[in-house]
């Protein structure tokens, strides 16, 4: 019963942490201890005296109790303190201006009780906003997946007729005009994938990770793409295994090699290549453009950021195509870097960390030219 008693008592005043709540209990008894060796030892009264305050104060900064349980823990060790201290001072064990001392470690106290209050209050208006805005992510992301569903659907079946149109239709306006909404669709299409990616890239089934080569998804992203008007050139490809996702990792070189080609006119060059460096994979896409604005290096991985404002939506694109690139890297532990080549044009990295079995080869490669000297 008593134990019921004393934690009602205890939940009551608001312990923060209750797994340590038995802490205070034995704060009291040590407290009620040196009030007891301030009447027994009345003239070395000021030691227990402190050791009340101070500990008071300690415990106080780990507990950051209600402001009520404080005050009135407060009075009750001003009066008992001040008692004791009136005793020994009637005794002629302390001199009269000993008394200074209660209203002195009371202030104080309440000094530093004010301030934690203020911190405490302050650190839980910033959770507050950080959960809001934690929700407000989430909602927002939960969004876009579900927009991006229902929007699949209506466009899938639009683009079917728009394609039968195209085909069927004997007048050239009209073929045209089919051709634009066929183009217009597909660039739709594009969009709400890569929402869907966006919005799932958090998700802790968001890759599908297993040991793959690296050449086979450059290579193959090269062949894809060279049917595109531009000057195509494949560099160095080194063999390199990660684990990852090929389709994410497919993806992201995707947008890199589409923002090259946005940013490069038909006689324009895009070199891909692939080299290890260290612990690291990379793959290159460098293009011969006009480069980026050093401005926009710090922000064109940003969603819907565009490196040229002025551009038009069309050829500016939708400004998503980066931010998959640097979603898709980030979630293999990787990263994707942009720069001006010495030349101009801009030279994109995507860096992505090898295998653990390959680390481990490589290191026993190290370790045995050290041995033989090689």
């Amino acid at each position: 019963m008593a134990k019921a008693i004393a934690l009602t008592l205890i939940d009551r005043w608001g312990w923060p942490l209750k797994g340590f709540r038995w802490v205070e209990a034995g704060w009291v008894v040590f407290a009620l201890g040196n009030l007891i060796a301030m009447e027994v030892w009345g003239a070395w009264e000021t030691v227990p005296f402190h050791f009340i305050w101070v500990s008071l104060t300690i415990l106080y900064g780990f507990r950051v109790w209600r402001m009520g349980p404080t005050l009135g823990l407060l009075s009750a060790i001003i009066v008992l303190t001040g008692a004791g201290l009136v005793v020994d001072i009637r005794r002629g064990l302390q001199p009269l201006d000993e008394l200074a001392e209660v209203p002195l470690m009371s202030v104080m106290f309440f000094a530093m009780v004010w301030h934690a209050r203020r911190r405490l209050s302050t650190m839980q208006g910033l959770q507050r906003v950080s959960d809001q805005n934690l929700r407000l992510l989430e909602s927002g992301r939960q969004f876009l997946q579900d927009a991006s569903h229902e929007l699949a659907t209506p466009i899938t079946v639009a683009l079917g007729h728009a394609e039968l149109i195209e085909r069927q239709a004997s007048d050239a306006t009209l073929r045209a005009d089919a051709g634009v909404i066929t183009d217009e669709l597909l660039r739709l299409r594009r969009l709400v994938d890569r929402l869907l990616m966006l919005a799932s890239s958090e998700h802790p089934d968001f890759l599908r990770k297993t040991i793959i080569d690296l050449e086979p998804i450059v290579v193959d992203a090269y062949r894809r793409w060279v049917a595109t008007t531009r000057k195509w050139r494949l560099g160095e490809i080194e063999e390199a295994e990660v684990e990852g996702d090929p389709d994410r990792l497919a993806a992201a070189l995707d947008a890199v090699i589409e923002n090259a080609v946005k940013h490069t006119n038909s006689e324009g060059e895009v070199e891909l290549g692939l080299r290890r460096d260290g612990a690291n994979a990379i793959i290159t896409v460098r293009d011969s453009g006009p480069g980026i604005d050093p401005e926009d290096l710090d922000r064109i991985f940003v969603r819907f950021a565009r490196g040229d404002r002025g551009r038009s939506r069309r050829s500016g694109g939708t400004g998503l195509g980066l931010a998959i690139a640097k979603a898709v890297l980030d979630a293999h532990g990787g990263s994707v870097k942009a720069a001006n080549g010495a030349g101009r044009g801009a030279i994109f990295e995507l860096v992505i960390p090898l295998a653990q079995t390959v680390l481990g080869a490589s290191d026993r490669d190290r370790v045995n030219r050290a041995v033989t000297g090689g």
